[in-house]
């Protein structure tokens, strides 16, 4: 399969061949080594994590944290009088659309605080992280899964569907 007819693409480890073409998705970690891997991917995940406490420091500060987004609310008499239905119609959608705001706001934030302290689980193991930390990501978890609706994913897998459909080769696999 790869492109020189070689028939093992390097497998015994003879080293300056191409990667084979197996057509998976792990053809090109081929001839990785995976200490320097893990060295860089440790670099890569402390920036991550330094990028998502940022967001989260941002977010708190902006007018689009959990705590503002629900402070300015309109009143129903700020729209005009009871008597005017359209009014009461544009009130209505406006609750539902700012209540949505709110939970997408406060769901976000749990997110990429959950997203934090799982960048940091990784790279020390979870069986090294201290309790308190351990405790508040079962919360975050706990947060995040109020926050979901399983109507509203499209990839939720489904009774009657699958989430997606898988080819022939994937089945081999």
């Amino acid at each position: 399969m790869s492109s020189d007819g070689g028939g093992n693409g390097g497998a015994g480890g003879g080293g300056g061949g191409d990667a084979p073409d197996t057509g998976k998705s792990f053809d090109s970690l081929y001839g990785v080594n995976p200490q320097m891997a893990l060295d860089i991917q440790h670099d890569a995940m402390k920036d991550f994590k330094k990028r998502v406490d940022n967001l989260l420091i941002e977010l708190g500060r902006s007018e689009a944290s959990p705590d503002k987004v629900g402070q300015d609310r309109l009143a129903r008499a700020q729209l005009g009088s009871a008597d005017f239905k359209e009014a009461q119609f544009l009130y209505e959608s406006y609750a539902i659309v700012h209540d949505e705001l709110e939970n997408l706001s406060k769901a976000l934030s749990a997110q990429i605080e959950g997203v934090g302290l799982a960048v940091h689980a990784s790279r020390v193991g979870f069986e090294n992280l201290d309790e308190d930390i351990k405790a508040r990501m079962r919360e975050v978890n706990a947060e995040v899964d109020k926050h979901y609706d399983v109507d509203r994913d499209p990839y939720a897998r489904r009774q009657d569907k699958p989430v997606a459909e898988i080819s022939e080769e994937e089945k081999g696999l």
